[in-house]
């Protein structure tokens, strides 16, 4: 049997369980919907008997064994923490607003009900917790500012929509099932290590950045939109009927953990490689980062890095002869770069000579980079930018050295014409797991908020896909006879 019957089946029998603890939740003794059991799963929903129920007033700390509605706008303001207890049942009628402030929290270990044209927003952080149970029959939205964190059983009904905006974690006891509309917008971030079913007549819209982990699992049918970012180590499912879009700057990646179920006719996935995991590691290092433990870099399992050694016409790194006589010693290997702040061609080459004379007395294994990215060059034409880089790469190479530019990908394919460009390239783009740049690339930095030992705050990660050392000690470059 498939994934996505075995899922129904497991949560309609959840459905049951969960009917039968709610008929004791009325301090009553009957049911929240009058004597009537509430079933989450149930597509044909009754409003429900608000008569057996307690108002809430978004103040009033709620009591266990009670159940409560709202018909109105209700906010739980900044810095207030409301909890409902496993007992108790919390319904938004039609009408009703129930809005969670920024750093605001509301825990809902009890069940929650957003009936037909009822919303509940969140801006602040929402705890749906697995003693629970969450049925949305109107809307859910939350805000870039939110965290929404489902550990319980979760319908999302058809007519129905459920929209995320902040950061969402599925936890393993979340089980989400869709027969509405799930939207993931731009900017927000979902980890799902539970289960995410989407129904034949659902709509899926992933238009930002979703991570299944290892033990997470999403069966898709229905319509599923891939228009974001969607990173898979745990199990993917595509159903038969699943009309599965990709667009065309959306990244579908998987680890070598993933299981990829596809049950479609003669249907093929465009998986991206994540580029991350492939090749060397390294880092890039200045002044910024301070005093550096690079035995304990060496440790963490970076292989090189790459050092900030001068800028501009007559400055020098602080910290360049101490990080690259240490991480020599460490074991690593060794790149430098200079910071340009050339406005033409002259004033990159007095620059490149300032480089050269500050790198010369130190062993380097990895390229010799031209780091050209300031915003006071933006302005340049096209064809100056063009002409300081040429210069500064041929001071580098005349000297010896193996040469390498440095930049970001809007900068070499708005601001250069990298086909007039005879050198290596090191590209900067973060937040992705491949760069955007169509051109070749020897070293990728992949993030600005790494966390290494041996380094205090955040530094620079990198993935190299050349053996540099070799090239350059083969080559006979960057005058390492003399070190020999």
């Amino acid at each position: 049997m498939k994934f996505l019957k075995k899922a129904v089946a497991l949560f309609v029998a959840a459905a049951v369980s969960l009917t039968t603890a709610l008929s004791a939740f009325a301090q009553s003794g009957e049911s929240p919907a009058g004597g009537k059991s509430i079933d989450i799963y149930s597509q044909q929903y009754s409003p429900i008997d608000k008569t057996k129920l307690v108002k809430w007033n978004g103040k009033d700390a709620p009591a266990e064994n009670t159940s409560y509605y709202i018909d109105s706008e209700v906010k739980i303001p900044k810095d207030a923490v409301v909890s409902f207890p496993e007992t108790s049942t919390l319904v938004l009628c039609e009408g009703a607003n129930l809005q969670v402030y920024k750093e605001a929290k509301l825990y809902s270990f009890g069940t929650l009900i957003v009936e037909p044209r009822a919303r509940l927003t969140v801006s602040g952080t929402a705890y749906f917790k697995k003693t629970g149970a969450l049925a949305n029959y109107g809307t859910i939205v939350s805000t870039a500012s939110s965290t929404v964190n489902i550990s319980s059983p979760f319908v999302i009904h058809a007519n129905s929509s459920f929209v995320m905006s902040g950061q969402t974690n599925v936890f393993q006891t979340g089980n989400i099932t869709n027969y509405g509309t799930v939207t993931f917008s731009p900017n927000s971030v979902t980890m799902l290590t539970g289960t995410i079913t989407n129904a034949e007549e659902a709509k899926f819209f992933d238009k930002g950045k979703i991570t299944v982990t290892l033990s997470g699992k999403m069966a898709m049918n229905g319509r599923f939109s891939l228009m974001g970012s969607l990173v898979v180590s745990g199990t993917l499912i595509l159903e038969k009927p699943v009309k599965f879009f990709i667009g065309e700057d959306s990244v579908f990646t998987t680890s070598k953990s993933a299981r990829i179920t596809d049950y479609r006719p003669d249907a093929t996935l465009d998986i991206d490689e994540d580029l991350r995991n492939k090749g060397t590691k390294g880092i890039d290092v200045s002044e910024w980062q301070e005093a550096i433990n690079w035995k304990k870099v060496k440790n963490a399992g970076i292989q090189f890095a790459m050092i900030r050694a001068s800028l501009s016409e007559n400055k020098v790194d602080k910290t360049f002869e101490y990080n690259i006589t240490e991480a020599t010693k460490a074991g690593l290997d060794v790149g430098v770069y200079h910071y340009c702040y050339a406005m033409d061609a002259e004033e990159a080459r007095t620059e490149a000579r300032h480089f050269i004379e500050t790198i010369s007395p130190y062993k380097i294994t990895y390229p010799v980079v031209l780091d050209f990215e300031d915003n006071s060059q933006v302005k340049l034409d096209n064809k100056v930018k063009n002409e300081i880089a040429q210069v500064f790469i041929e001071e580098i190479r005349n000297a010896g050295y193996y040469p390498m530019i440095y930049s970001y990908s809007n900068w070499y394919e708005k601001y250069m014409d990298m086909d007039k460009l005879d050198c290596e390239v090191w590209i900067a783009h973060w937040g992705v797991i491949r760069p955007t740049y169509k051109g070749s690339y020897g070293i990728w930095q992949y993030s600005s908020e790494g966390r290494v030992s041996g380094i205090d705050g955040d530094v620079d990660l990198n993935v190299c896909f050349k053996d540099y050392a070799k090239i350059i000690r083969e080559g006979g470059y960057n005058n390492l006879s003399k070190f020999n």
